[in-house]
């Protein structure tokens, strides 16, 4: 008796092996790659810091999720508490587009020059949310075919940050690095806003720590074509590939048809 159940055990392992092996690979998985999504938040389409360009990438962010499958996304987030170094209402007379020196967190002799904003992206604010879109597409992908993880940035009073990967004095660093080595990650498809500021820190730093870095062009934006068409030149010197959308389709085909 005891023989005839572990050959019927063994036989239905088999079967299972088998099962496992037939489930086919999905033809719109990008292998080793994620889609890096920076800073897609209300604040910076129509709130407080309002850009009439920006809405002009959403098309482009929505066709990275719906035709497209990816081994790690990642959605960044500006987080800043009341009070923000990067508030002009947290300095006393200074306003809008001013700027002013900060000390390093811990280099007390260095300082480094901080411009100041509206404030923006508080937690618990509609400001500070995914862009409807955006999340309603990146909700209905977690937990069903990719890791979906959230990187709120800039949460420090004393110090901003642009980079997904760290504050802007490299004093504190987010998981983002140690989420895409654990995911296989080779290569980071990069979208979002603003071309010149998080979505600029957040492709040298991915340079710098050894991935490559495509930023789709028609899927980022920043106040004018002039800002950006020179922020993608210096990311170019960096090594960042810049491409157009339907171009990175075209050289990087999956086997999905509709």
């Amino acid at each position: 008796m005891k023989r005839i159940y572990y050959v019927s055990a063994s036989a239905a392992l088999f079967s299972l092996v088998g099962l496992v092996q037939a489930v086919p690979f999905s033809p719109r998985l990008h292998k080793s790659t994620a889609l890096v999504l920076i800073d897609i938040q209300n604040d910076f389409i129509t709130g407080s810091l309002n850009n009439s360009r920006a809405p002009s990438i959403l098309p482009q962010v929505y066709k990275l999720l719906d035709d497209h499958e990816w081994h790690f996304i990642a959605a960044s987030q500006d987080w800043h508490p009341e009070g923000h170094v990067s508030f002009a209402s947290a300095h006393a007379g200074k306003a809008l587009g001013d700027t002013v020196n900060i000390t390093f967190l811990d280099t007390p002799m260095k300082t480094e020059q901080q411009s100041l904003y509206s404030d923006h992206c508080v937690p618990e604010t509609w400001g500070a949310q995914i862009e409807s879109g955006v999340q309603t597409r990146l909700h209905y992908l977690e937990g069903y075919r990719t890791p979906v993880n959230y990187i709120k940035k800039a949460q420090d009073h004393s110090v901003d940050s642009y980079s997904a990967f760290a504050d802007n004095q490299y004093h504190r660093f987010t998981t983002l690095n140690s989420e895409l080595s654990l995911h296989g990650i080779q290569t980071m498809v990069v979208t979002g806003l603003i071309t010149n500021a998080c979505v600029r820190g957040t492709c040298i730093d991915g340079i710098k720590l050894g991935y490559e870095v495509v930023l789709v062009e028609d899927a980022t934006e920043t106040l004018t074509d002039v800002i950006k068409q020179a922020t993608i030149k210096e990311l170019e010197g960096w090594g960042v590939q810049v491409t157009k959308l339907a171009d990175w389709e075209k050289n990087n085909p999956t086997g999905y048809k509709e």
